[in-house]
């Protein structure tokens, strides 16, 4: 919403509901809330600050799970840490550092939320119809931090209605708050519109809606007892967006390169974003992904770019050619020029070693990406304070910027293409391979990639199903979000891949001529910190002990 505004009375109030930790909350009839949240307006106001719990462009946000997996890394910098990428999640669990494991366990947001709800029923409002709507939109928001909570933690509290300050609610079963949430999620379909006029752009849809439903019925495969089940709600849920003709891909690398800047913003291919507001919010990865040596922006107020995370090795090495091979599989590839004929978004997605980039101190002029330590002594050298592995995050980085900690576009949360990949999961999980290769194809070919219906499926070998047609689309979302948010996360854990794709991470070739050599020693990003070993454990994420602390009625997941 560009127009979206906020009254801090609303932002005072629902600071002073909410709680720091679980239940941890201020008795309500402290609260002097005679004059607000009665009116429409006050109503339109604090739905407004509620929309800042849609998942954000911050790296402590939407991309903290994709450092969990076997596709990137965060190095510690400024005391922040790696963002639980080593896998040092009890550590984290037990000293309560809030960076890493809390972003899903939003019992503050909850509580504001359900304050709304409640308030909601005796507002005053012009019609039913916008008294629902808005209801719709916070319910939304509501059942997408459960969502995230069902698949983080397991079985978590289910409050749907304020409580006491001394309740202590334990855990409600899985089941039950993933029914929640599937009900939730279709109920409020009915009430949402399929669109909105320009001004109201960035609201949430009913394809907003049925998207999360499909992405909750897959998330729920690695625990759920039905899965026949899960993937036909999914296909359920696809199809309304799909035959809506709401959406569609931007055509080309070029409506890809769009996802990812402002002239990307009002995409036919946004499904769910968080909206940058310049009152309110920016989108700050721009200056977290860059490298050390590039632009900052002519109004930058600090040193240095930031350049914490980075791809490994297992991802760099697997993206295709432009013949839709793996490069050890395709004579073409040449490991002296790595970029050369590969799959385009991996030009969009990723800064290689060599690659030309707008320097620091003057973007008229170029300067070349070196962080191999042998080669150059410029700050993008692996084994100072930059990106650990040598191969960057490309995404969002837009170096015409005023400054690059005022990213100014959207936060796409779900694309279009993300829709069809899904459709095409739930699909293949029926055994419906050929209507599955149609929808997968469609994201390929956007880009200018093969279809596989032309070369036949690729084999993949590093974490399979057992399913060739699911395990090709769980490759091409590698491929599509790389740097972007979760979704390989998502991957993992609902598919139980851990065992196979979790081990000791790997970086750029320890070669200075042959950058993309696939066969020779390559360096383990800070000697060795990031050789994970996987625990199933992992599969739930521990509760914070300060969260144990504050309700005794909640116990820990197995195994932590």
């Amino acid at each position: 919403m560009k127009n979206l505004k906020v009254i801090f009375i609303s932002i005072l109030l629902f600071s002073a509901i909410s709680c720091s930790d679980f239940l941890d909350q201020i008795d309500l009839d402290e609260l002097t809330s005679d004059s607000v949240f009665k009116t429409e307006t006050d109503m339109t106001f604090a739905l407004s600050t509620l929309y800042n719990y849609l998942p954000g462009g911050d790296i402590l946000q939407e991309m903290v799970p994709y450092f969990w997996t076997d596709d990137a890394l965060h190095r510690n910098i400024n005391s922040q840490g790696r963002l639980g990428s080593d896998y040092q999640w009890l550590t984290i669990a037990q000293t309560g550092n809030v960076y890493v494991l809390d972003d899903f366990y939003r019992y503050d947001r909850i509580a504001d939320i359900n304050f709304f709800l409640e308030a909601l029923e005796n507002a005053e409002y012009s019609s039913e119809e916008l008294r629902n709507r808005h209801g719709a939109e916070a319910r939304f928001i509501r059942a997408l931090i459960y969502e995230r909570m069902v698949l983080a933690y397991g079985d978590v509290p289910l409050i749907t209605s304020i409580i006491e300050p001394e309740d202590l609610p334990g855990r409600t079963s899985r089941q039950e708050v993933f029914d929640f949430v599937i009900s939730e999620l279709t109920e409020v379909s009915t009430q949402l519109p399929v669109s909105y006029p320009a001004s109201e752009y960035g609201r949430i849809t009913r394809g907003a809606a049925f998207a999360l439903l499909s992405r909750a019925y897959l998330n729920a495969l690695g625990w759920h007892s039905n899965s026949s089940e899960l993937y036909a709600g999914a296909e359920r849920a696809c199809a309304q967006i799909v035959n809506s003709e709401q959406y569609s891909l931007a055509p080309g690398i070029e409506g890809f390169v769009q996802q990812f800047t402002a002239p990307g913003d009002q995409s036919t291919e946004t499904v769910l974003s968080n909206n940058y507001v310049p009152e309110l919010r920016v989108q700050s990865l721009a200056r977290t992904f860059a490298q050390k040596g590039s632009w900052r922006g002519p109004e930058a107020g600090f040193g240095n770019n930031q350049s914490r995370p980075g791809y490994t090795s297992f991802l760099i090495d697997e993206i295709q050619t432009i013949n839709g091979l793996f490069p050890k599989d395709d004579p073409i590839y040449d490991p002296a020029k790595p970029t050369a004929n590969r799959d385009p978004r991996m030009a969009v997605s990723v800064v290689m070693p060599g690659d030309s980039l707008p320097a620091k101190g003057n973007p008229e002029e170029f300067y070349i990406y070196e962080p191999h330590p042998a080669v150059g002594t410029n700050t993008d050298d692996i084994t100072r304070p930059s990106n650990p592995s040598g191969y960057s995050f490309r995404k969002y980085i837009d170096y015409s910027l005023s400054a690059l900690d005022r990213g100014d576009a959207d936060f796409k949360i779900i694309r279009y293409s993300e829709v069809l990949l899904m459709y095409a999961e739930a699909l293949a999980g029926q055994d419906r391979n050929a209507d599955a290769l149609a929808y997968l194809d469609q994201v390929r070919q956007r880009v200018g990639m093969p279809a596989y219906a032309d070369i036949g499926l690729p084999t993949v070998s590093r974490g399979t199903t057992g399913n060739q047609m699911i395990d090709a689309i769980l490759l091409e979302r590698r491929y599509e979000f790389m740097g972007e948010g979760p979704q390989r996360w998502f991957d993992i854990w609902r598919y139980r891949l851990g065992d196979q794709v979790i081990t000791p991470v790997f970086g750029i070739p320890e070669s200075t001529e042959l950058y993309g050599d696939l066969d020779g020693p390559k360096f383990k990003p800070d000697n060795g910190a990031y050789d994970r070993v996987w625990q199933d454990r992992n599969y739930l994420l521990p509760i914070r002990q300060d969260i144990l602390d504050a309700n005794p009625s909640l116990t820990q997941n197995p195994g932590w």
